[in-house]
């Protein structure tokens, strides 16, 4: 008795297919025990093979912080699954309607960043984030020639890595956003969620600091 590979990758897909990233996911476990925990909060999935057939779980889902446990069949095990993950994917991409962009420090900028110029490995990290921001943005209900244009206005952004100091480079992904959320007459409520994925893509803690 075992929890499988195949079984492993069923709740890797469902991960996936609910908008969410792999690598926003650390997993852990044995042939009887498997967990699936969320790097950046507390929001965790953990089976247990009790006897052939039936698994006990214990979740610690977006709206329950103290956990709660339940067993049943694997299908069971997959529906609570996808519940998990699709409450982790609609709390991380739905605004509140009290985030702005004046009241949140976003990119980490310190007076430091005014004349520091960004490392070889800073370099990669920004890169890094550039692409994870437009995946997620991308995953939002937009026209295509909007995502294009933003995907476009990104990419720009590459070069200026090696040209400006941190502090600039910053400032011109701010006022870059700003000028798209305007220019593009995007919905109010989608204003808070880009923000969100700006500090999102950029969390890695060696990430524009």
């Amino acid at each position: 008795m075992r929890i499988t590979n195949a079984q492993k990758k069923e709740l890797s897909d469902i991960v996936i297919v609910n908008g969410l990233k792999i690598i926003d996911f650390n997993t852990s476990g044995d042939n009887q025990n498997f967990e699936v925990k969320y790097k950046h909060d507390y929001y965790s999935f953990s089976i247990s093979l009790q006897n052939p057939g039936s698994y006990y779980l214990t979740i610690f889902s977006v709206d329950n912080t103290n956990g709660y446990s339940l067993s049943g069949k694997w299908d069971r095990t997959l529906f609570y699954f996808k519940n998990w993950a699709r409450e982790i994917f609609e709390e991380l991409t739905t605004p509140t309607g009290w985030n702005t962009f004046e009241n949140e420090n976003y990119l980490n900028t310190n007076i430091e960043d005014i004349e520091e110029k960004f490392s070889d490995t800073d370099k990669i990290l920004v890169l890094q984030g550039i692409d994870e921001l437009k995946e997620r943005i991308s995953q939002l209900d937009l026209p295509n020639e909007s995502i294009k244009m933003i995907d476009r206005k990104l990419d720009d952004l590459k070069i200026k890595v090696d040209e400006l100091s941190k502090f600039d480079w910053k400032s011109l992904l701010i006022g870059t956003l700003v000028s798209l959320i305007l220019s593009l007459s995007l919905p109010p409520e989608l204003n808070g969620t880009i923000w969100y994925f700006v500090s999102q893509s950029f969390n890695n803690p060696k990430q524009l600091r």
